[in-house]
């Protein structure tokens, strides 16, 4: 079974996620910010990230970038789950190394298959 860390830090939001990943079949681990996330993935074999961008104490794209550096974590998937969905954002996430992007507010009902497609992208 996939292994899924939600990085968010609106309880609601996070909650939202966790019940859904479990309503098909998934575990979530939930970190609600970038410290947090990182001592998870030191303990943790991760397979998908999904990552708010705007965290406190460290935004969304310095933890894509610490994700990025360290050579046990470069190559788990992370997706950017965020409002900023205008096309120069995904543009900009994308860039900085997210497989995917997801926009807020997710659709429920497309939200089991998106997660499944995000574990089968072909790394980049």
């Amino acid at each position: 079974m996939p292994e899924i860390l939600i990085v968010e830090d609106n309880l609601l939001n996070l909650m939202i996620e966790a019940d859904l990943l479990k309503s098909f079949g998934y575990e979530s681990k939930r970190a609600k910010n970038g410290f947090e996330a990182l001592e998870i993935l030191s303990e943790a074999k991760i397979d998908l990230i999904l990552l708010d961008m705007e965290l406190p104490k460290m935004h969304g794209l310095e933890l894509l970038q610490e994700i990025k550096l360290n050579p046990e974590t470069r190559s788990i998937k992370v997706v950017a789950v965020t409002g900023y969905s205008d096309p120069e954002s995904k543009e900009k996430f994308l860039k900085a190394g997210c497989h995917a992007v997801l926009a807020k507010p997710i659709n429920f009902g497309d939200f089991g298959s998106q997660v499944e497609n995000f574990l089968t992208i072909a790394d980049s």
